[in-house]
């Protein structure tokens, strides 16, 4: 498992301007980017009509 997050870190590293590790995720930002994305997942299905308010 932790091969497989080292291979995706290295990938993410150029996009994101930064290596993700698992102190980041586990951390105050992780948490944070966790909810922004959340967020945004439900208004966008919000959006599609997948949920319907």
């Amino acid at each position: 498992m932790s091969k497989i997050e080292e291979k995706l870190a290295d990938k993410a590293e150029p996009i994101l301007g930064f290596r993700p590790s698992s102190k980041v995720k586990r951390g105050r930002i992780g948490i944070i980017i966790s909810i922004i994305c959340l967020v945004y997942v439900i208004i966008e299905l919000i959006k599609s009509g997948v949920i319907d308010i």
